[in-house]
């Protein structure tokens, strides 16, 4: 049984590729339907055309718009992943909370923060989904370029933006890929069902796993992994086959499969968001070593210092305040 979200932020990537695979699917509609044309601007019979042969007719429009709000929607949503697990936009400063928290144990902590997703472990994986946010945004760039310059007008302009956008694109999924890898590699240390001590990660290798193997975070890190390796496969046989007929068809096949890593994200954005209702997570008690909760359990105890320091000063001006009246009587 489907548990209730722990928040909406899994939408969010529907909302971004849904109108991505309309667009695809007007275009083959309104190809069809105008009966399998061979455009002015294309040299050589083929079956099925490219994409953007189709976009670089009347529907160019739609070609740009969509393509816009695809790439638009995918930073969003590559950004909401750095917001639910730092408390911040990328690029802002997070703002100060003026809360007294007192807990020490690290999920209280975590849960009186509330975060939308459990927090990085290192600076390591902050940097990398941050990577993942810039390259996806400069890649998403090309690709609008892509529509913009057609291939009828523009047709090296927009071979070679096409090209920028898939370089950029695979070193944004890899970041993201990587970042939930190294996450998962100590989650699976301390997590309850894990037999190893948490300190045991300094003495494993970048690629070795040890305790609870099986965790959301490998998970999702191997979907991404396969995603990516038949996005590459798929890439090189568009660009690499000769005839523009089967070229063609691994291109709408890459479109199609560019919705799938969508998916993928909203899963890791539903499980991530039930992280409070997990059986498990209340069960940790502690995690020592990781920026993220070491300075969130910080900042509680020095806000609970500063608090103490506060009502004693209150009481030495009350108890100040007490005896000039005395004296004054």
């Amino acid at each position: 049984m489907i548990g209730r979200p722990g928040n909406w932020f899994f939408v969010v990537p529907w909302i971004a590729f849904i109108p991505w695979y309309g667009m695809l699917i007007t275009m083959l509609v309104c190809w069809a339907a105008q009966g399998h044309p061979i455009y002015w601007f294309m040299h050589t019979e083929q079956f099925p055309v490219y994409i953007s042969d189709i976009g670089a007719t009347n529907l160019r429009p739609l070609f740009i718009s969509c393509a816009g709000w695809q790439g638009l929607g995918y930073v969003i949503t590559v950004a909401c992943e750095f917001f639910q697990r730092s408390g911040h936009w990328p690029g802002f400063l997070r703002s100060s909370s003026n809360k007294d928290y007192s807990k020490v144990e690290y999920h209280e902590t975590i849960l009186s923060k509330k975060y939308f997703m459990p927090p990085y472990y290192t600076r390591h994986e902050r940097n990398l989904i941050f990577a993942a946010v810039i390259l996806g945004g400069l890649g998403e760039v090309a690709l609008l370029m892509c529509t913009i310059f057609s291939t009828a007008l523009y047709h090296h302009v927009h071979l070679s933006m096409v090209g920028v956008f898939v370089v950029l694109m695979f070193f944004s999924v890899c970041c993201q890929t990587a970042q939930y890898f190294m996450m998962g590699r100590r989650y699976a240390l301390f997590h309850p069902l894990s037999s190893e001590n948490p300190d045991a990660i300094h003495a494993l290798k970048w690629y070795q796993l040890a305790g609870y193997k099986y965790n959301k975070f490998i998970i999702s890190a191997s979907m991404k992994v396969v995603w990516l390796a038949l996005a590459v496969v798929w890439a090189i046989c568009f660009a690499a086959i000769s005839d523009n007929s089967k070229s063609a068809c691994f291109e709408w096949l890459l479109a199609f499969w560019f919705g799938v890593l969508f998916m993928i994200i909203s899963w890791d954005f539903y499980m991530g968001g039930r992280y409070m209702y997990s059986k498990y997570f209340h069960q940790i008690e502690a995690i020592h070593g990781y920026y993220k909760y070491d300075s969130e359990i910080s900042s509680s105890k020095e806000s609970s210092f500063a608090s103490t320091i506060s009502e004693a000063k209150l009481e030495d001006s009350a108890d100040a305040d007490e005896i000039n009246i005395n004296n004054q009587v």
